[in-house]
């Protein structure tokens, strides 16, 4: 069969045409798609004969979503690059400019966290079924709560001990809504919303696998942890944190990803409030948010990322009651020894940022002195 194709490969050839084969689907998507295409190439149309779509129509899916999640990946990265950058040198300087308390998570204390439980609440259907239960254990364990389940959890007493919020967009203020007591710290990072950082919350600031925090981090932090994200969502920060901090248990709550009839979000999460800008006579509430159960399904081999990950924290073993606070087991750094200029110079030089930074940007003069 190979030689069969060689010699048809060979005569395209000759007429100054490529043609690559693939034998199997896994080895293709074991390689990125520039792997396989040539560097003049820039553009790429699928075509997959009728007869192949309708005898394998398991792979045709396959092979399709590769193709679009590639596509949706790079289209995100470049939309969100520029939201980043603007938003991590808007947060900088904010540190210098207001009173407002922000650390750099730098690690834990030894044994701290042995014997100790945290649990992460998202922002699924089923954490309304699973209120009572963090509402009676609530003395055994640290309580790390998204953003989006702020809202729910609040209306019933339950305060956690830390918010993890990563979104770069303005929407996040939705889910907060003054309604966090100004106590309550919140795990962020340079690059999230600048909401967060005119709050007067303590603010602990982790340090991801960006370009940007990795300058900061290679510059000024050098022991500070890299917080990871496996399954590209809030559930992986609050594994690679678990992890981290060494806790001998992980407990997920609203993160299985089901969805109660056509709702993919609990009630409280800010969704609601930010969606009535977008109701209209024909566009109703429960249209905004339902999605289809075939694309919704995908999500769940995330939890499956989560556990192989880092099993050792998925265990069935009984919680020990909480006599630490968190923040206390924490290490936490002064920010304000960041040198703008420094970090900047370094980032501008970085090939992944490079064109990123503009003239603006550049000659603000509490960041690049002339």
């Amino acid at each position: 069969m190979e030689k069969f194709f060689d010699r048809i490969s060979k005569s395209y050839e000759n007429k100054g045409h490529h043609i690559q084969i693939v034998f199997g689907l896994d080895e293709f998507l074991s390689h990125p798609l520039s792997f396989w295409l040539s560097e003049k190439t820039n553009q790429v149309s699928p075509f997959l004969h009728p007869v192949y779509s309708r005898k394998f129509s398991d792979l045709t899916l396959s092979f399709l979503d590769s193709l679009k999640q590639n596509s949706q990946n790079k289209i995100a990265k470049e939309y969100f690059q520029k939201i980043w950058i603007r938003n991590c040198v808007r947060n900088l300087t904010s540190l210098f400019q207001n009173s407002n308390t922000s650390l750099i998570f730098s690690g834990a204390k030894n044994n701290f966290f042995q014997n100790q439980t945290l649990v992460f609440t998202g922002a699924s259907p089923t954490l309304e079924k699973e209120t009572d239960w963090i509402s009676k254990n609530r003395n055994q364990f640290h309580l790390l709560a998204s953003d989006t389940s702020l809202g729910w959890i609040l209306n019933f007493g339950i305060v956690p001990d830390a918010v993890l919020s990563i979104d770069s967009s303005r929407g996040t203020l939705f889910h907060f809504r003054n309604i966090l007591p100004k106590e309550i710290p919140i795990l962020t990072w340079f690059g999230g919303c600048t909401y967060l950082f005119d709050l007067p919350n303590p603010k602990w600031i982790y340090f991801s696998t960006h370009p940007l925090d990795q300058v900061l981090r290679s510059l000024f932090f050098q022991n500070a942890p890299i917080l990871e994200n496996p399954s590209l969502n809030m559930a992986g920060i609050a594994v690679s944190f678990a992890k981290h901090l060494k806790y001998d248990r992980l407990i997920l709550k609203g993160v299985d990803f089901h969805r109660s009839n056509g709702k993919t979000h609990c009630r409280s999460s800010g969704y609601e409030v930010y969606d009535r800008f977008f109701l209209s006579r024909k566009v109703s509430l429960f249209k905004t948010r339902f999605q289809k159960s075939k694309s919704w399904e995908k999500r769940f081999s995330i939890l499956e990322i989560l556990k192989e990950e880092s099993p050792e924290l998925f265990q069935s073993n009984p919680m020990s009651k909480i006599t630490k606070k968190l923040g206390e087991g924490l290490i936490l750094e002064d920010p304000k020894k960041i040198q703008f200029e420094k970090w900047i110079l370094f980032c501008v030089a970085h090939l992944d940022l490079k064109g990123y930074f503009s003239s603006r940007i550049l000659n603000i003069p509490s960041v690049i002195k002339p």
